[in-house]
């Protein structure tokens, strides 16, 4: 037993295996390995499968080949296939071939799916039945599939032909209350909602999210039945959709955690800065064309941030709602000017709104009449030019197929920075004559 480790074994075992990869997930590495070498065969298989997939490459390398692929026996095919498309080919090769003939062959039929599709998120344990089957047949099959292998999550069965072509489903409370001599045929929905094996994950999550069903059956090409999607599958999915989202907005990988190793966030954070450290400087630059204005009128200086702030604040309100409508598919290519016009009048409005009170503001504070007009103008410019940005930018991004949440908040950001410094010192300058003698 290592002495470094705060408990005894056993007292690890008595966790809940999600509970344990957690406490796994904060050790440190040296720790954590020698825990995880200590579990008992199927212990740490359930372990890995709850353990973040970021951290798995720490953790999968201690395990010899022959142990990896008794993992990888003892667990789901789907998770399985997780832990597979984290090692190099060789050793891929390698645990696969210490794998039974069939259960290789099984994961070997998931693994030719890319990771981010259906067919490689999908589970390939479901039950089929044919139609010409009574109730009570079916009912026996499902029982006897009981004896041999997990079926809790079993929630409709899947009806096919000699083809194994899907034709029909039925829900386990047809089962239950239906006649038993009546046939499978006679009530199951031939009107079914199906995945197609390479519909991109994200198409997933809004099939789920439309529909509320508990699982969804995956094709193939030609119409086989090749596995189901669950709801929790789709659940996750939409959660790291919406994480990554979320980073790549500001700069980040998309992939990065509190808990990731400091020397990979900066690997994955510093290119995003530079590109905002230019940004700035463009920004610096508008600044310094009027650098005589501020020097002549110096309560421009501070006002300056205000008119920027404010438009950087609305830019983002913008692009939030934008990204989350295109994230779930309910914006199209051809919603993009409905869009941009609702947004444009509520920069308008929104300008008006706060540029009165920053106006009065600045009239108050200086008693200067030009000063209010100047900052009431620019606001109600910088106000559209977010609008404008927060629209635009995104739907750009789109239609050159890169992921419109990449890093978008870094653009709108810098051009209602530029706009604002631009417009306030740009009416300043114009209003020079009437205010500085």
């Amino acid at each position: 037993m290592n002495q470094n480790l705060p408990v005894h074994l056993e007292e690890y075992l008595k966790l809940h295996p999600a509970d344990l990869a957690d406490h796994l997930q904060r050790l440190p590495q040296e720790e954590a390995v020698a825990l995880l070498q200590q579990l008992p065969t199927t212990t740490a298989a359930t372990v890995l499968a709850e353990v973040e997939k970021e951290k798995l490459p720490e953790f999968l390398p201690v395990f010899p080949a022959a142990q990896l692929a008794e993992i990888c026996r003892r667990l789901p095919a789907d998770d399985a296939v997780d832990l597979l498309q984290l090692l190099p080919p060789a050793r891929r090769r390698e645990v696969l071939s210490g794998l039974p003939p069939e259960r290789a062959s099984e994961i070997k039929s998931l693994l030719r799916f890319p990771e981010d599709t259906a067919g490689g998120i999908m589970d390939n344990r479901f039950i089929t039945v044919r139609d010409d089957m009574t109730i009570e047949q079916t009912r026996d099959l499902l029982r006897s599939r009981a004896e041999q292998e997990r079926v809790e999550d079993v929630a409709y069965l899947y009806v096919t032909d000699a083809e194994r072509r899907l034709v029909g489903i039925v829900s386990l409370r047809d089962l239950v209350f239906r006649r038993a001599e009546r046939r499978v045929g006679e009530i199951m929905n031939r009107d079914v909602k199906f995945l197609r094996a390479t519909d991109d994950q994200e198409a997933v999550a809004r099939q789920f999210e439309h529909y509320h069903y508990l699982g969804l059956p995956v094709l193939d090409a030609s119409g086989r039945l090749v596995g189901v999607v669950k709801a929790s599958d789709a659940l996750e999915i939409a959660r790291q959709e919406a994480t990554e989202d979320m980073q790549l907005m500001v700069g980040l990988s998309g992939e990065e955690r509190a808990l990731t190793p400091w020397r990979k966030s900066v690997g994955r954070r510093l290119p995003w800065l530079y590109v905002n450290l230019l940004t700035a400087f463009a920004a610096a630059t508008v600044v310094g064309i009027f650098e005589s204005t501020i020097a002549q009128w110096t309560a421009l200086a501070v006002l300056l941030p205000v008119i920027a702030g404010q438009g950087g604040n609305a830019g983002m309100q913008t692009l939030t709602v934008i990204i989350r409508d295109m994230a779930l598919g309910e914006l199209s290519p051809g919603d993009g000017r409905r869009a941009l016009i609702k947004e444009l009048i509520l920069g308008l409005v929104n300008g008006l709104a706060i540029g009165i009170v920053v106006g009065l503001a600045g009239y108050w504070w200086k008693g200067s009449i030009a000063l209010g007009l100047v900052a009431l103008a620019a606001m109600v410019l910088n106000q559209l030019s977010a609008a404008l940005a927060g629209v635009v930018i995104p739907f750009g991004l789109k239609s050159l197929r890169i992921d419109p949440a990449l890093a978008s908040s870094i653009f709108v950001t810098t051009v209602t920075d530029v706009a604002g410094f631009f417009f306030f010192l740009g009416l300043a300058t114009l209003a020079m004559p009437w205010v500085v003698p």
